[in-house]
């Protein structure tokens, strides 16, 4: 038995036994899959609504789109509200935060790969010894914190336990990676450079070397512009357009020109793929982020020979699938025995922005 499971119910089946009226806020891929798990449950949902400015009087799956006062004064003050759209946009956390001050309020954790077993009940008793384990083991009280919120989150949707754990990520990254001037940073998912331009507010512009890989073409066209920007101003950034894998080779690749590009069941297109070691060249890496959609077991053993020898600090995005929670930080031991694992939650609802930090 975990004893950090404080819920026990589901949201579904929070969702099947609610006595008050259930109404969704927000459209778009989430929404379809809570209407098509609700229509398959026979669920009533009796509305759904979006945020004043962007109603206009829109259909969607057949529910006129209202504003909250609307649905309120339609069918009462006391509702089930669903979260079914992602945010990490302050003002827009800022009113579920408001919401859930004065109604019930649920964010289901739906998974983000068709393949994914998600967090239930029964997946808790499955993989019961492995939490153990990484939660007794994890660095500080705060990471037991955000490890145990994480699990109540999963499993019940109350997106309370994702505030009352969540911390703010450059701070983390002071605290927490310390990164400097001598940083050889190896930017895994480097999107359009943002975490480089990241690194470069943490050390004032300063470091020895900046390696980015990023197999999508449009992101990789800013990603190049950022770096002749910053060659001329003297600092050195090398870029890879290519995927991180545990073997180089090619892959089938969805790019979507955004944060979700994956090879995650993909289709679109075929891509170059790479590995840490390949990309290290024997550098003396000193600091690695990746957020590689999923592809984080894969990244993690393709760099065994680079973070077996140098134990860089890395940064590890933990939310792309549920059993990241626990095989993530085994495989990142298994490397570097004495790592020191933090787990830190990043504003963001649903519970993504979830990542391990390790450090020697």
């Amino acid at each position: 038995m975990l004893d950090f499971m404080i819920e026990k119910i589901s949201v579904w089946d929070a969702l099947r036994t609610a006595q008050k009226p259930i109404v969704l806020y927000g459209m778009g891929n989430g929404a379809d899959k809570i209407l098509d798990w609700c229509d398959d449950n026979k669920v009533q949902v009796q509305g759904v609504f979006a945020s004043d400015e962007f109603v206009r009087g829109q259909q969607f799956r057949g529910f006129t789109v209202e504003r909250y006062d609307a649905i309120k004064e339609r069918l009462g003050e006391e509702l089930l509200v669903v979260i079914a759209f992602a945010s990490e946009r302050p003002e827009v956390l800022a009113r579920f935060r408001e919401l859930a001050s004065e109604q019930e309020v649920v964010a289901p954790h739906l998974p983000l790969f068709e393949e994914e077993e998600v967090v239930s009940s029964e997946w808790l008793v499955k993989h019961e010894q492995e939490l153990k384990l990484v939660y007794a083991r994890l660095a500080d009280a705060a990471s037991r914190k955000v490890f145990a919120n994480t699990l109540n989150y999963k499993l019940s949707g109350k997106i309370s336990y994702l505030f009352d754990c969540e911390s703010e990520r450059q701070e983390d990254l002071r605290q927490l990676i310390r990164p400097d001037a001598s940083e050889v940073y190896l930017d895994l998912g480097a999107y359009n450079g943002d975490t480089i331009q990241e690194l470069g507010e943490l050390t004032n512009w300063h470091w020895r070397e900046v390696v980015a890989v990023e197999p999508d073409r449009r992101n990789c066209r800013k990603l190049r512009a950022l770096a002749e920007e910053l060659a001329q101003r003297g600092l050195s950034v090398e870029v890879h357009e290519s995927g991180i894998w545990d073997v180089a080779g090619e892959l089938s690749f969805s790019d979507s020109g955004g944060r979700q590009s994956t090879f995650i069941g993909a289709s679109k297109r075929v891509v170059p793929v790479t590995t840490i070691d390949i990309v290290a060249a024997e550098r003396p890496i000193s600091y690695i982020k990746m957020d590689v959609e999923g592809a984080e077991v894969q990244a993690l053993a393709g760099g065994a020979k680079t973070i077996s020898k140098y134990a860089p600090k890395l940064f590890v995005a933990a939310y792309h699938y549920d059993v990241d929670l626990f095989r993530l930080p085994q495989l990142m031991w298994q490397l570097v025995p004495d790592y020191k694992i933090y787990l830190r939650k990043h504003p963001y609802v649903p519970g993504w922005e979830l990542n391990f930090i390790a450090v020697k």
